[in-house]
C-alpha cells in the first residue's frame, strides 16, 4: 500500500488543466458539476495524486480513474484499488493490491450531540478521557469513513464499527487528522 499527501496549493493550473484533459468523458462531466471551484481544486488535485503514486510506485500511466454508481472510485487499467480524500486544503489518496480506504479532516471543535451519533461507548470513553475532544473525536471520525470507504458501501450506520479495534494506520499532519485503513 502507498500513500501521499499534500497541500492543494502545490498544483498550478497546468497540473490541473492535465489532469483534467486525461480524464474520461463520465470524470470529466462529474468534475464540470462540482461547485464551488475550491472543490473543483481539489478533486483535481486527487487525480494528480493518483497519475503520481500509480507512476511512481507501480510504474502504470495508461490506467483510467473512474467513480462507481455510489462515488466509489476506481481503477481501469490495473488490478488496484483506490481512495481519495480531501478537507479544506488538505487532499490525500491510497492506492493498494487490496481495499483501501483513507480519510482526512481538519480537526475543529463540534458539538458533544454529535459524538453520540457517530460513537460506539468505548469511543465515547476514549474521547472523553483524554485532553483534546476535537482531536479525539476526528481520530474516530476518520477511522470511520475510512473504514466505509474500504468497504464501498458509502456511509451508512457510523456506530456500527468500533475504530479503537480495527487494524488503522493514522497520521497527524498540521491541524488534521489522516486515516488509512
Amino acid at each position: 500500500m502507498h500513500w501521499i499527501c499534500c497541500d492543494v496549493a502545490a498544483f498550478s493550473e497546468e497540473d490541473l488543466h492535465r489532469a483534467y484533459a486525461g480524464l474520461s468523458p463520465s470524470r470529466k462531466e462529474h468534475i464540470d458539476r462540482i461547485q464551488p471551484t475550491e472543490d473543483k481544486k481539489r478533486s483535481l488535485a486527487g487525480e494528480c495524486l493518483v497519475q503520481k503514486l500509480l507512476q511512481t510506485h507501480y510504474g502504470i500511466t495508461n490506467a483510467t480513474l473512474h467513480r462507481s454508481e455510489n462515488g466509489q472510485p476506481y481503477l481501469s487499467g490495473c488490478e488496484l484499488y483506490v481512495s481519495i480524500s480531501h478537507s479544506h486544503k488538505i487532499v490525500a489518496c491510497a492506492i493498494s493490491e487490496e481495499p483501501v480506504g483513507i480519510d482526512v479532516e481538519r480537526i475543529h471543535p463540534v458539538k458533544p450531540e454529535l459524538h453520540q451519533r457517530v460513537c460506539v461507548p468505548e469511543e465515547l470513553k476514549y474521547i472523553r478521557n483524554g485532553d483534546n475532544a476535537a482531536e479525539r473525536f476526528f481520530e474516530i471520525w476518520t477511522a470511520k469513513e475510512a473504514w466505509f470507504k474500504k468497504q464501498g458501501t458509502g456511509i451508512t450506520d457510523l456506530r456500527a464499527v468500533n475504530t479503537l479495534k480495527l487494524r488503522r494506520e493514522m497520521h497527524r499532519i498540521e491541524d488534521y487528522i489522516l486515516h488509512i485503513v
